[in-house]
């Protein structure tokens, strides 16, 4: 705990006390840049006793978090208010993790369980409730569960999982690999393409059927961990990277996602289906990512909430930083440039100076 004070001390500095509105950004009808608010809100609320022993977190404790987070954010006197104020009844509601880090640094099924409660108190059946993320035996290793009756697990077949009539092209070339919709496998292959090892190549990415087709509305809840593919594996990377094939292209050095990753949160078919971003920093990975690196693996007790995604990832680079920096490990700055080009078009704000970061304790 010394340590954990000691590192994030001048992060906790940056906490405004004072009482704010949330801020939900206005929503595209396209992906062009719009005028963002002049200020964003991040919410934060610490609890120590949200992580047990072996790392296990607390359900108890992370339902009152997440509770706290999404009233403040809204606004309303109970959760159920608080949700219903985000989602309908009749919406298909889906619920983006990040489950690459499994159960080391991957989001913490007690905080989705603490969703889905606040979901079905608002009307939502199980039957409308998805939670997924590209892999299944990523989201089994994080410890969600298949054969479950609160929600539906989902994944992306890569056959199957993709949806044609919706794609990203750009202007740069990926190695088409097996889990990409166009890699036609070894066995279906031309002769002359395995005789010459000719690679597949391609400037198209498709989404995944379950984004274009499943949810109408999303909770996007990635884990607080660094990526060596983005700099930060956080709000935009959660929600476009593990929704696409042939993804890989997008992630290319030295740019690591820029301008890519905003511009493709930016389509309407993620960013008008947005409603709420929590970002898990129950457990805090700060090198290794997005993979799962217990060595640099800390009990940090926080989550964070809000309506901008750009905001909640600035926050979190800016964190992530005070940790590596004294581990003599380079800032995470160099690799998410993605951050301002989120905001040129609109997305949210990535300066510090223009977002409040409100910290809410036990019983506000």
């Amino acid at each position: 705990m010394a340590d954990h004070g000691r590192l994030i001390s001048g992060f906790w500095r940056a906490c405004n006390a004072l009482a704010a509105a949330a801020i939900l950004l206005p929503l595209a009808a396209q992906a062009t840049p719009v005028t963002p608010p002049a200020r964003s809100a991040v919410f934060c609320t610490v609890e120590p006793s949200s992580v047990g022993p072996g790392r296990r977190v607390n359900p108890l404790v992370a339902r009152r978090m997440v509770e706290r987070l999404v009233m403040r954010a809204t606004g309303k006197p109970t959760p159920s208010a608080a949700w219903a104020s985000l989602v309908k009844p009749t919406d298909r509601v889906g619920i983006k993790v990040a489950a690459s880090g499994g159960r080391i640094s991957g989001t913490n099924p007690e905080v989705v369980d603490a969703i889905v409660d606040g979901l079905q108190a608002a009307g939502v059946p199980p039957s409308r409730i998805i939670v997924w993320d590209r892999q299944l035996e990523d989201l089994i290793a994080a410890g969600f569960r298949r054969d479950g009756s609160r929600y539906q697990l989902r994944w992306i077949d890569p056959k199957t999982g993709y949806d044609e009539k919706s794609q990203v092209t750009a202007p740069v070339l990926g190695k088409l690999i097996w889990g990409d919709s166009g890699f036609s496998g070894r066995a279906s292959a031309r002769f002359s393409d395995l005789l010459t090892g000719t690679e597949q190549l391609s400037s198209k990415s498709f989404y995944a059927k379950v984004l274009t087709r499943e949810v109408d509305k999303i909770i996007n809840v990635p884990s607080l961990t660094d990526s060596f593919l983005t700099g930060l594996n956080g709000a935009l990377a959660n929600a476009t990277l593990p929704n696409l094939d042939n993804w890989r292209r997008f992630t290319k050095p030295p740019a690591f996602g820029d301008p890519y990753l905003a511009e493709i949160y930016a389509d309407p078919v993620i960013r008008e289906k947005v409603v709420f971003t929590l970002l898990d920093g129950l457990l805090l990975q700060y090198a290794g990512g997005p993979f799962a690196s217990p060595g640099f693996l800390v009990d940090h007790y926080t989550l964070f909430a809000g309506f901008d995604p750009v905001a909640i990832d600035a926050t979190a680079v800016q964190l992530l930083d005070e940790y590596r920096l004294p581990a003599k490990l380079p800032s995470l700055r160099s690799m998410t440039g993605w951050l301002q080009s989120a905001e040129q078009l609109g997305l949210g704000r990535a300066s510090s100076e223009q977002i409040d970061l409100i910290r809410l304790d036990p019983g506000s």
